[in-house]
């Protein structure tokens, strides 16, 4: 039996004064409204080198540790023998609240998403390469997703093909830049550590973030990826993270379908954390989502229902990458390293307070 832990710190968004630089208040939050509410995590697993860092906010946000997650759905997507068995010893050390779905069969996407079903059950879904989750974000996303308003409630997501433009059109992304070379390195030796601050605005011409969710930057390339993580952990340096708060942000404001890739895909927004109920699936096309998931979340579902999905700002995770993107970011950054060094610091303080001072296993 869980004892309720009392509150966690949260980051609220003040009004008044520079807008750029707003008080960024933190406030106690109980999540009393939440502790009869069921929520899960559905996590896609597959990368324990990245599950790693984002296990150390699931263990922060569980009920029985003060948070509001009753449990977590590790769903296997792609995996070697070595992240099996790191996710086991994950769940070896919280088993009543990590799910391994053996039963899970192999097929398509659906099989992922049939997972969520408890009837009456609020679920996030997760991607295993999100490297920060802001305090309280899940339980934000959960109490606007009850009220209604939207079908589906995503985070605030760091490296989106969607909200990553609306940050920059919003200022929120400061003007940095790469380090300089330090005297007797390589060229050929880029993993540099953060980006210099030049300005309160990007001004570089070859950092305009496109509006679409197939952008070349960010999408595509390495470095604009780079400069929205590298503007998120310098805001949490300096405690100005909630400069990213946009209230709500509707993804289907000027209807559906409206940007397509040139060669037939076309969607809304990238599904990579967003929260939704175990009836909103009621009516979906389950071959849709089989074959292609995101579409179908993200678009066709929302569409058919004529209802919209919406991102909510103070729920601030990063997301660390996309496909095409990733050689680049490991190759060229310490961003990994320093999102690591991050989770560590709440390694330590899970580990002491919940483990009995054990830390987690290493992935």
């Amino acid at each position: 039996q869980w004892q309720w832990a009392g509150a966690i710190p949260v980051i609220r968004k003040a009004s008044g004064g520079d807008p750029l630089n707003p008080g960024c208040d933190v406030v106690d939050d109980p999540f009393e409204d939440l502790q009869d509410v069921k929520i899960y995590a559905l996590v896609y697993y597959g990368r324990r080198t990245y599950v790693d860092i984002l296990n150390a906010y699931l263990e922060r946000d569980l009920r029985i540790n003060g948070g509001i997650l009753d449990g977590v759905i590790f769903a296997m997507v792609k995996y070697t023998v070595e992240d099996l068995n790191y996710l086991v010893a994950l769940q070896q050390r919280n088993p009543h609240a990590y799910i391994i779905p053996w039963h899970m069969e192999g097929g398509a996407w659906d099989v992922i998403w049939r997972l969520a079903d408890e009837p009456g059950a609020y679920y996030i879904k997760i991607d295993d390469d999100v490297t920060y989750i802001a305090p309280g974000a899940i339980a934000e996303m959960i109490r606007e997703k009850r009220r209604g308003r939207f079908l589906f409630v995503s985070a605030n997501v760091i490296n989106h093909g969607i909200l990553s433009a609306v940050h920059q059109e919003l200022s929120a992304i400061p003007h940095l830049a790469k380090p300089a070379l330090p005297d007797g390195r390589d060229v050929r030796e880029q993993k540099l550590g953060p980006w210099e601050f030049k300005g309160p605005v990007m001004n570089d011409p070859s950092f305009r973030i496109e509006h679409t969710f197939y952008s070349d930057c960010v999408w595509r390339r390495w470095d604009c990826a780079a400069l929205v993580h590298e503007a998120l952990l310098w805001r949490l340096e300096n405690g100005s993270s909630c400069v990213f708060d946009f209230g709500l942000f509707d993804f289907h404001a000027h209807g559906y379908e409206t940007m397509h890739d040139g060669i037939g895909r076309s969607i809304d927004w990238n599904d990579n954390f967003f929260a939704f109920k175990h009836e909103d699936f009621d009516d979906i096309d389950w071959v849709g989502v089989a074959t292609d998931d995101e579409r179908e979340m993200s678009t066709l579902h929302p569409k058919r229902r004529q209802e919209h999905a919406a991102a909510l700002g103070r729920a601030v995770i990063a997301h660390w990458t996309f496909s095409v993107q990733e050689k680049g970011l490991l190759a060229n950054t310490t961003l990994l390293e320093r999102y690591r060094e991050r989770a560590e610091v709440l390694m330590q303080y899970n580990a002491e307070r919940y483990y009995d001072g054990k830390w987690q296993p290493r992935g």
